[in-house]
């Protein structure tokens, strides 16, 4: 239980490394233990692997609400919105009380055509049990990528100035390998939190390689 306390802890502090190589170590048995690597797994955004564990929680306490909550995260992060929002509202039934809960749902609900007003009750009704903190969806991606559009405009504004010949291909070329290294940043990156770009990029390979099924195109990684 240490180990996923910490684990949790650096999850939340962002080191998604130091937390993945510390879930590996853990053999969760019990079901507080198996929410709470679950919900370790849902912030390093891993929600294939922390699905089967929040499910087995769910089987050994199925009235407690912690495991029905990461069953709607980790479904959440799979964009199964109608699961999500099942496995939310048992949450919010056997938790009233609990800001987490209902932010689940309200965030599930806001995925559904038709659910808005809903959905914003039971956003609002997590601010009043919880405050703005508790509004937080456990593995949100950082926002970093969107630095890779600063230099991107100021190269796409330099190319527009009137330069002689020789600067302006220069220009040109250097925009160009730039759109191509963020490009590479996007796909290769690590979707899963924590894990290195040789684990990644083993990953897409293993994804090629992975014959697809019938009828079916081959699985992204």
């Amino acid at each position: 239980m240490e180990l996923l306390l910490k684990a949790r802890e650096l999850a939340l502090a962002r080191k998604f490394r130091e937390s993945r190589m510390l879930v590996r170590r853990v053999r969760p048995r019990s079901a507080e233990e198996l929410t709470l690597a679950a919900s370790v797994l849902v912030e390093l955004r891993d929600p294939k692997a922390a699905l089967p564990l929040a499910r087995r929680a769910v089987e050994l306490a199925p009235d407690d609400w912690r495991g029905h909550l990461v069953v709607a995260d980790a479904t959440f992060q799979q964009r199964s919105w109608d699961e999500s929002v099942a496995a939310a509202r048992r949450a919010v039934e056997l938790g009233p009380e609990e800001a987490a809960a209902h932010r689940a749902l309200g965030v599930a609900l806001n995925r559904r055509i038709g659910d808005g007003r809903e959905a914003r009750r039971e956003i609002r009704r997590a601010r009043e049990l919880g405050g703005r903190a508790a509004l937080r969806t456990p593995g949100r991606r950082g926002a970093w990528w969107f630095l890779l559009l600063v230099p991107l405009a100021v190269a796409a504004g330099l190319s527009m100035a009137d330069w002689p010949g020789g600067v302006g291909s220069l220009l040109d070329v250097s925009r160009a390998l730039f759109t191509m290294v963020c490009l590479l940043l996007v796909f290769t990156r690590p979707g899963r939190a924590g894990l290195t770009w040789s684990e990644r990029i083993a990953e897409l390979r293993a994804a090629r390689a992975r014959p697809a099924e019938p009828g079916k195109g081959a699985v992204d990684g």
